[in-house]
């Protein structure tokens, strides 16, 4: 097995127009094209370093452990090199010419939820699919590291509810800091936390400062230990506005934490409304608010839903079902390009 690291910031060569309007391109498609493949091309000089290394350490088979259309350099030096590679899929990509380009140089797409499984296989590119959930294996909890997290985050005797991941567009969590607000009116007792760290800091903070929630609403920043911030909540809330299957869904629903999560991405295949968890629309702060308060009121039943969470949580993150899936993926890829090569030469 091998792998390289290359720790140094992507150089990236931009045309004059892209560099005045900076990450607003990216929100304009075609720019976003122009962008991309202007990366790519900045990318050359690394990806024919990258060949013969490839070459030289005879890998039946590469693996990209993300979205294909990040890893362009080891795309192209796995092509070069004739080494088949299986790209994995984890988070929606905006299709378009660049991105299908870049699909369509892997032998192999491995995606960790259903949905996006099928949302690829929209693009009719001709590429094998396959789903391979995330496997997750959680650490033994420590009740008093749990208990010492809850109580830098909510006074004795109050419910904490509260969320994990990178403070950025994508997680939704100014919709949160919304249904928080609403939920604070009804349950004077609630406190929110979402740990974390991203680019999205100064606007929740002034967000949350705007909305009366200073106190009530923490973001304690990035915590090396999940599970015990897990194990501190009363409810786990994913507030996503996109994603693939947001792995601290699947981990607190192994923990027995009542889960409300908007229904995007793979999330509607571990959360299925009343019998594993709560779902609602994204970007609604009003349903997020009422699912929460029902999740902390709970009709009867509610031990059963936790139940039925932990098993469905289990079944899809089994670590040795999944290792197993996945390296079957892994040697129909090589085996593939093998009998190509074979077909090839037999028809020279």
């Amino acid at each position: 097995m091998w792998w390289l690291r290359d720790r140094r910031r992507p150089r990236v060569t931009r045309a004059p127009v892209l560099k005045r309007l900076g990450r607003r391109a990216l929100r304009v498609p075609a720019l976003a094209e122009v962008e991309a493949w202007t990366a790519l091309v900045a990318d050359i000089p690394l990806a024919r370093r990258m060949g013969p290394m490839l070459r030289a350490g005879a890998y039946d088979v590469v693996h990209v452990n993300n979205t294909f259309v990040y890893q362009v350099p080891t795309l192209l030096a796995a092509r070069w090199a004739g080494i088949p590679l299986v790209a994995h899929g984890r988070n929606p990509v905006r299709g378009g010419p660049f991105a299908r380009t870049m699909m369509r140089m892997a032998d192999w797409v491995v995606t960790d939820s259903d949905a996006l499984r099928r949302a690829l296989e929209r693009w009719n590119a001709g590429v094998p699919m396959s789903t391979c959930y995330n496997c997750v294996d959680l650490p033994r909890t420590d009740d008093g590291r749990a208990q010492a997290v809850r109580a830098g985050l909510a006074p004795p005797r109050a419910t904490l509810v509260g969320s994990v991941g990178r403070l950025d567009e994508q997680k939704g969590y100014e919709y949160l800091v919304g249904a928080a607000r609403r939920v604070v009116d009804q349950r004077p007792d609630v406190y929110f936390a979402v740990a974390g760290e991203g680019p999205s800091r100064p606007a929740l903070e002034r967000l949350v400062a705007e909305s009366g929630l200073d106190g009530r609403f923490r973001l304690p920043g990035f915590v090396d230990d999940v599970t015990s911030f897990l194990s501190a909540l009363d409810v786990f809330v994913s507030s996503s506005l996109w994603e693939g299957l947001p792995l601290a869904i699947v981990e607190a629903m192994l923990l027995g934490r009542p889960v409300v999560a908007t229904d995007v991405g793979g999330s509607p295949e571990a959360v299925i409304p009343g019998r594993t968890g709560t779902l609602v629309p994204a970007r609604d702060a009003d349903a997020l608010a009422e699912a929460i308060l029902g999740s902390l009121d709970p009709p009867g039943g509610a031990a059963l839903v936790v139940r039925h969470a932990k098993q469905r949580a289990a079944a899809l993150a089994d670590p040795a079902g999944n290792a197993d899936a996945f390296d079957r993926v892994l040697l129909q890829a090589a085996g593939a390009r093998s009998r190509r090569r074979v077909l090839a030469a037999s028809s020279a």
